[in-house]
C-alpha cells in the first residue's frame, strides 16, 4: 500500500523504459517471464548463501516485473491471461525466494514458512475479497513491493541480516493479513 501510492508518480519513467521494448516487439508476457526467471536465479543464489548477489538479481527481477503492466497498457495488449500470468509468476517468485533463503540456512525454515504463509494470504485475501465484491482491497502495510524491498535491503547488508528481513516481512505480512480481514469484513458484511 505504501509504495503503490507512488506508482502513478513513476508512470512516465516506466513508459519511457518500455517504449523501446514495445518498438522491438517485446510482449508483456515475455517481460513477466524474464522477471520470474531472475527471481528464480535469485532464489538459487540465496540457496548458495550469496545474499548480496541474490538481492541485486532480485532487485533487477523486481524492476523488470514492474514493467509488464506498463508495456501491456502502452501497446494495447492488456489481457486477462496476462494479469493471471503476472499474478501467478509473483506467487512462484515469492515462494521460491523464501524457499531459497530457508534452504541456504539464512533464516529459520519454520519462520520462513510462516512468512511464506503470510505473504500468500496477503495476495489471496485481496483476490478473494475482490471477487466477493469488496471493491479494490489494496490495504495493509506490507504488499508485495514492500516485502521485496525489505528482503533486498537486508540481503545487501549481508548474510547474517537476511533472517531479520525475513522475520520483519513475516510480521508485517501477518499484520497486513489481519488489516485486510478487518476491511473485508466491514465491506462484505
Amino acid at each position: 500500500m505504501v509504495l503503490n501510492k507512488y506508482r502513478e508518480d513513476f508512470r512516465g519513467y516506466l513508459e519511457a523504459i518500455v517504449r523501446p521494448l514495445a518498438k522491438a516487439g517485446v510482449t508483456p508476457n515475455t517481460v513477466t517471464v524474464v522477471g520470474l526467471a531472475l527471481s528464480l536465479i535469485s532464489a538459487y543464489l540465496f540457496y548458495l548463501r550469496e545474499p548480496r548477489l541474490a538481492g541485486l538479481v532480485l532487485l533487477a527481477g523486481s524492476l523488470i516485473d514492474a514493467l509488464d503492466g506498463t508495456l501491456a497498457r502502452l501497446t494495447g495488449k492488456v489481457s486477462r491471461f496476462g494479469a493471471f500470468l503476472d499474478s501467478t509468476s509473483d506467487r512462484i517468485s515469492d515462494g521460491f525466494v523464501l524457499f531459497g533463503v530457508a534452504l541456504g540456512n539464512l533464516a529459520d525454515w519454520r519462520l520462513s514458512f510462516l512468512t511464506f504463509m503470510g505473504a500468500y494470504l496477503v495476495s489471496y485475501e485481496r483476490c478473494r475479497a475482490e471477487l466477493a465484491g469488496s471493491g479494490k482491497l489494496a490495504v495493509g502495510i506490507a504488499e508485495r513491493a514492500e516485502r521485496l524491498l525489505i528482503l533486498i535491503v537486508f540481503s545487501l547488508v549481508g548474510a547474517e541480516y537476511v533472517k531479520y528481513g525475513v522475520y520483519l516481512i513475516g510480521i508485517l505480512a501477518w499484520i497486513t493479513v489481519f488489516q485486510r480481514m478487518g476491511v473485508a469484513y466491514q465491506r462484505l458484511k
